[in-house]
């Protein structure tokens, strides 16, 4: 099974940098800011990645039937308001919490790849297209990241007066225990993770004001691509 939050915050950090695990915070809460925002302890953010996502807004359906119950003649309303939970409301719930306690790194400067911009980075999927949708099919998935990839556009405009620049990501096909896991997808071809990250680094490297509401995908062999909304 996928590691847990108490997996995760045992996880150390790299040789030379330094992490903090916030505990306890539930995207899909909206009561998640009485949780982050006291731990924050008044910490400004330069650059947000949001970066929690689910297939189906649970860990509870086995690998084997995350595809299968969102076809069409088996998806239910459940599934798609657990998704809409964790992918669409759930960056929207973290940045607004961010914002309304004045944690977000601004600028004056809405020009220019300016390194004193504020960043906020939205990691979505391909399947969010609607334009590259030949197959039908992750209901619940692919319409909550077209949701939530209209929610970064719209904060790309409400936020630039602030100079804070925001981005929609598709990290690529990439192996990891998410969804079907991460042996079933390395099968199907999927890129390493190290790859992936490469490629959302430089994404985020290139963040400026002139570029803000963009939707980007990592390529595995190739450099990074502008989607189709």
């Amino acid at each position: 099974p996928p590691p847990g939050p108490e997996k995760i915050s045992k996880i150390p950090p790299a040789d030379g940098s330094s992490i903090t695990i916030v505990e306890g915070v539930d995207v899909s809460s909206d009561a998640v800011g009485d949780i982050l925002i006291p731990q924050l302890n008044g910490t400004v953010i330069d650059v947000v990645i949001h970066n929690a996502g689910s297939l189906s807004g649970t860990r509870d359906v086995a690998s084997s039937d995350l595809m299968a119950e969102q076809k069409l003649g088996t998806i239910s309303m459940d599934r798609m308001r657990a998704a809409f939970e964790v992918n669409a409301l759930g960056p929207l719930r973290i940045q607004k919490t961010l914002l309304d306690a004045n944690l977000m790194k601004t600028s004056d400067s809405k020009e220019g790849a300016s390194p004193m911009i504020g960043k906020v980075a939205i990691i979505s999927t391909g399947l969010s297209s609607i334009d590259d949708n030949t197959s039908g099919g992750n209901y619940a998935y692919r319409t909550s990241k077209a949701a939530v990839n209209m929610i970064a556009k719209s904060m790309s405009c409400d936020l630039k007066e602030d100079g804070i620049s925001v981005r929609s990501i598709a990290p690529g096909f990439v192996a990891t225990e998410f969804g079907p896991g991460k042996e079933t997808m390395k099968g199907w071809g999927a890129m390493t993770v190290e790859a992936s990250c490469e490629g959302i680094i430089s994404l985020l490297d290139s963040m400026t004001m002139d570029n803000t509401g963009e939707f980007h995908c990592v390529k595995k062999d190739g450099p990074t691509v502008i989607m189709a909304w």
